[in-house]
């Protein structure tokens, strides 16, 4: 008798730690949930901020799958890690991202405030239905992470919408939502070393178009980061857009360029 007195305890202890467990695919997410649910509601990321170097564990994996659901970006990393969830476990995906506009199958939405916004209320309405009995708490968290994000939001256009220059050279798409948003012209460069001729090309349109910057990834080659910087008269602005604190990293980020452009 005792035994199952105790095997229902633990049981039920189980279920409860899994109703007070979220898991989430990059850290942006995870902010997002300790935002809204303080500490009533814990929060793990299958990536950390070093997304493209980082492979999680079986381990990891495991500890995921322990929660109810898993809120989803739709990223192509996180595809086979979701089957492995799928495979060990009832867990629950669910994709964040519904009711935003995506283009050209870019997946990273977040760096558009107002994008972020509808992910933030997306997250939100998962939280609600995993533990109602706060909800008062949870909206109240709510309406105050909406207002510093459209605070942030209006400061940012403000700031670039003022810019002596609206053109950047970037390696990758990471930033298209946020150039789209904010009318930043972003021009692709490819990573690889340049001609002679392709280095003459390039240097007559940095000067033409008034670019001083380029944007990079803190995992982009250094030898390719360097060789442009020598060959494109542009200098280089490392931004990791799976930094935790969305909310600083795109302030600095912003910040960066008005300082660059004012």
């Amino acid at each position: 008798m005792k035994k199952v007195v105790l095997s229902l305890f633990f049981l039920s202890f189980s279920f409860l730690f899994a109703q007070s467990k979220i898991s989430v695919a990059i850290p942006p997410l995870q902010f997002i949930v300790e935002k809204i649910a303080k500490n009533h509601i814990f929060a793990d990321s299958l990536f950390t901020e070093n997304y493209f170097e980082d492979y999680p564990s079986k381990s990891h994996i495991r500890r995921l799958s322990y929660a109810p659901i898993y809120l989803s970006l739709n990223l192509k990393r996180e595809k086979s890690y979701i089957n492995d969830l799928n495979a060990i476990s009832h867990i629950k995906i669910i994709d964040v991202t519904k009711g935003i506009k995506k283009f050209d199958n870019n997946p990273y939405l977040w760096m558009d405030p107002l994008n972020f916004r509808k992910i933030t209320l997306n997250v939100y309405d998962e939280i609600i239905k995993l533990d109602s009995k706060n909800k008062k708490l949870y909206e109240a968290n709510l309406n105050k992470f909406l207002k510093d994000i459209d605070g942030i939001f209006l400061s940012i256009k403000e700031q670039l919408f003022s810019l002596s220059s609206y053109n950047f050279y970037t390696f990758d798409d990471y930033w298209d939502y946020y150039a789209k948003r904010f009318r930043l012209n972003f021009y692709k460069r490819d990573k690889k070393t340049l001609t002679a001729k392709e280095i003459s090309n390039t240097i007559n349109f940095t000067r033409e178009n008034g670019i001083k910057y380029f944007l990079i990834d803190p995992t982009d080659s250094k030898k390719v980061v360097d060789f442009f910087v020598k060959n494109s008269e542009a200098k280089p602005l490392v931004n990791n857009i799976f930094e935790k604190n969305w909310q600083a990293n795109i302030f600095i980020f912003t910040q960066k360029i008005y300082d660059m452009y004012k």
